[in-house]
């Protein structure tokens, strides 16, 4: 099984993050002092930039940034003047606005390291509509000393040894197959998964997910990345740089427990994602006057810009039909699904009993 080296610091220092601005023609580039990508740092103009790399490269970058709409990928190969390959990721987030990461290629080196002991369980994400199976979210459980499933906290409690910089990795390349598995029977599911900010940071993963993808043989977005905002405000513009790469490699971005804290907003605007999951906080509060406007509202809004809505933590059908009232797209919770281990992962297809 492929896995990632465990320097995150010296992994992060390797790429560089850019972001576009079609209307003043520049692309500001935030390297690393040191690095390899450092001659690289600072405001470009285009031209300037494209003088950097050779011929070829120019006009592979050239291209998509001036024709780019958003929600559109770019993932172009590049040759720097000095002959140093390189990845340039990202993708589109409105009209002339794209962001996104360069990696050296040599950072894409997929390389085994420590094997972990996590297992993803699987708890199904239901239409709202149909209550059908929609798709799912892989959680991350370990086998503990006695040989149980548990969680992370439950683990470290224990005192489980486990090598935690190959849970992302590794919860990735076991959900993909699982998706795969899954398509091939039949099953038009997407799956989830949760990264960290530091998992995100590491452009390392960036091109780990494209291998994973491509060797699973998964269509544009059916393999999609959590990330919640809590993780994403620890430095922000580098969020929005990875989520645009991870885009561009192929992977759907989902952004998770939205209302939970106080730049969701700024998300909405910066991040092309695919959809949006309401904080179980937030969704419990649906039957209040109030709030039930500000989520209708949210609803709305989160759908008028072309993405879907998970209402989630939902433990009681009845308000799993206040969510489909007010036009929400899917749900999860214990209302219909307990996580469920792969190989019982196929009775989430069963007919759910009459009184759900």
């Amino acid at each position: 099984m492929s896995q990632l080296a465990a320097n995150t610091s010296a992994a992060t220092a390797r790429a560089a993050l850019w972001s576009w601005n079609a209307v003043n023609g520049v692309l500001t580039i935030r390297a690393e002092a040191g690095g390899p990508l450092s001659t690289l740092d600072g405001a470009w103009s285009l031209e300037a930039l494209l003088a950097q790399f050779d011929g070829l490269a120019r006009v592979r970058i050239a291209t998509p940034l001036r024709s780019g709409r958003p929600g559109d990928p770019i993932d172009i190969r590049v040759t720097l003047l000095d002959g140093r390959p390189a990845h340039f990721f990202g993708a589109f987030h409105d009209r002339g606005l794209a962001r996104g990461l360069i990696v050296p290629a040599e950072a894409g080196t997929r390389l085994v390291h420590g094997e972990s002991n996590v297992e993803p369980v699987f708890q199904p994400i239901r239409r709202l509509d149909t209550l059908a199976v929609a798709g799912f979210e892989a959680l991350a459980r370990f086998r503990a000393p006695d040989g149980q499933l548990v969680g992370p906290d439950t683990l470290i409690g224990l005192g489980g040894d486990t090598d935690w910089t190959a849970i992302a990795p590794v919860m990735l390349e076991k959900s993909a197959n699982t998706l795969a598995s899954l398509r091939d029977a039949g099953h038009d599911v997407f799956m989830q998964v949760n990264l960290s900010a530091a998992e995100i940071a590491r452009p390392l993963l960036v091109e780990e997910v494209a291998a994973i993808i491509r060797d699973a043989k998964l269509p544009h977005g059916a393999l999609r990345v959590e990330l919640t905002e809590q993780a994403a405000l620890r430095d922000f513009e580098a969020a929005l740089g990875a989520l645009a790469a991870f885009r561009a490699a192929g992977a759907g971005i989902v952004l998770d427990d939205f209302g939970a804290g106080h730049s969701s907003f700024a998300w909405l605007a910066e991040i092309p994602a695919d959809g949006v999951k309401l904080d179980p906080k937030l969704s419990r509060m649906i039957r209040q006057p109030r709030a039930c406007r500000i989520i209708t509202a949210l609803t709305g809004l989160i759908r008028g810009l072309g993405m879907t809505v998970t209402a989630e933590g939902i433990e009681d059908p009845a308000v799993a039909g206040e969510f489909h009232a007010i036009g929400c797209d899917f749900v999860q919770g214990y209302a219909y699904d307990m996580p469920l281990r792969l190989p019982d992962i196929g009775v989430a297809f069963d007919p759910l009993p009459a009184e759900r």
